[in-house]
């Protein structure tokens, strides 16, 4: 990679020309060709044994082009933020200029940073909580430890309250219809997950055991579906009851404790951390909201997009940890993906501000991140989640990673400089 032209542009943005060159994309091409020559036969060859030149000659010398730019143009781009020593506030906008078998073009638009001009951030005032448990804290703490260890039986006959996994299809005027069928669906008896009517038909099924459960649709409802009639064909396939234990020596000594007594202990001690923490966690952010509140800087559109996608890929995570997709999420809360992204908004433009005043003030702290923190960063996240380092880097460059703990390093300056009132 090298940069062959930097023109800096008017509202903070530059535009770099980066050209991406033979060595590189001969090698992406090759790539291109290996992962994808199965699909494109060619006459005369068996499916994936074309070689490259008779597949390019059916297809087009470009056929392989589009994922070869896609596996080299990020490196690039991040090389040449880095090499021109840029803070990027958005996803830049990119546009391929010229490209061939000698390799290939970008343009790239950067957004920059804004100029930000802070106000104080050392020497602020915040409320600090005092700490204490109280008898209400004790017992909710024991009874979410009771929660958290249930003994986990699997009945014969279903309750309300146990977890029965079905497969069911639903069927109006004896047709099935779009979103009536699943497969080993977890419902918990009495959730209000289903249909008025479905869990209650549900109550003393056993394993293994079929039955048809008529049900009326509600009149606020999908319309193609709203007041009809339906049958639910189900078949139990487990059932799991989670009982709470009563809290003495025996269930205590089950958990690794010695008696009641030391389990207790432990647990408040636990609820006594975590409420501490809370208490540090509120006084660092009213310290925070203090900066931003007194920052003045224009954000760009870019810096809130960024944010915004941000803030829906973690969405998205947290939905996939649960087995749920993000549509199907919103077509049950009632939500469009703009309506959602317009819900976000507030936190993404905040998200925005935070980022720009963290980063003014590791500028003017002189934050740097050494290599060896950077390195030191990686071993410890590494074993925290069983990573090897080399996948490590993949998914959090040593660019973001630095970026994040300049963050973090400039909060701690706001914080361990701030008075506690």
């Amino acid at each position: 990679m090298h940069i062959t032209h930097r023109e800096n542009m008017e509202n903070r943005r530059v535009k770099l020309t980066i050209c991406v060159e033979q060595e590189t994309w001969e090698k992406a091409l090759a790539v291109a060709y290996m992962k994808n020559k199965a699909f494109f036969p060619v006459e005369g060859f068996a499916p994936g044994a074309a070689p490259r030149q008779a597949l390019e000659s059916a297809y087009g010398a470009d056929v392989l082009y589009q994922e070869a730019v896609n596996d080299t143009f990020p490196e690039a781009l991040v090389s040449a933020i880095a090499e021109q020593k840029l803070q990027i506030a958005g996803t830049p906008t990119l546009s391929v200029v010229s490209i061939g078998p000698e390799g290939y073009t970008f343009d790239a638009v950067i957004d920059l940073y804004p100029e930000v001009k802070l106000g104080q951030y050392k020497g602020l005032r915040a409320k600090y909580d005092s700490v204490e448990l109280s008898d209400d804290d004790v017992n909710a703490a024991l009874q979410s430890y009771q929660r958290a260890h249930m003994l986990i039986t699997e009945p014969e006959v279903a309750e309300l309250g146990d977890e029965v996994t079905l497969d069911f299809e639903g069927f109006v005027d004896g047709q099935p219809f779009e979103g009536g069928k699943g497969e080993q669906y977890p419902l918990l008896l009495g959730s209000g997950a289903f249909i008025p009517g479905f869990e209650e038909q549900v109550v003393g099924i056993r394993v293994g055991e079929e039955r048809d459960l008529p049900i009326t649709f509600p009149q606020l409802y999908h319309p193609e579906l709203a007041g009809k009639d339906a049958v639910f064909h189900i078949k139990a396939q487990k059932i799991v009851r989670h009982t709470i234990q009563e809290l003495d020596d025996a269930f205590a000594v089950t958990q690794g404790f010695t008696d009641l007594h030391d389990l207790r202990r432990q647990v408040m001690e636990e609820a006594l951390r975590l409420k501490q923490m809370q208490a540090q966690d509120a006084f660092s952010d009213a310290l925070i909201q203090q900066v931003i509140d007194n920052m003045e800087a224009e954000i760009p559109e870019s810096m809130v997009e960024g944010q915004l996608q941000g803030l829906v890929q973690e969405l998205e995570r947290q939905l996939a940890a649960q087995g749920m997709e993000l549509d199907a999420y919103l077509e049950a809360s009632g939500l469009s993906r703009d309506a959602l992204r317009e819900h976000a908004r507030e936190n993404a433009l905040r998200g925005a501000r935070y980022e720009l005043a963290m980063m003014e003030i590791a500028r003017l702290e002189g934050i740097e991140i050494a290599e060896e923190e950077l390195d030191s960063k990686y071993a410890e996240m590494s074993q925290m989640y069983g990573m090897d380092l080399q996948q490590l880097r993949a998914q959090l460059p040593p660019l973001r990673m630095s970026h994040d703990l300049k963050l973090a390093r400039a909060r701690a300056v706001v914080v361990d400089n701030a008075i506690r009132s």
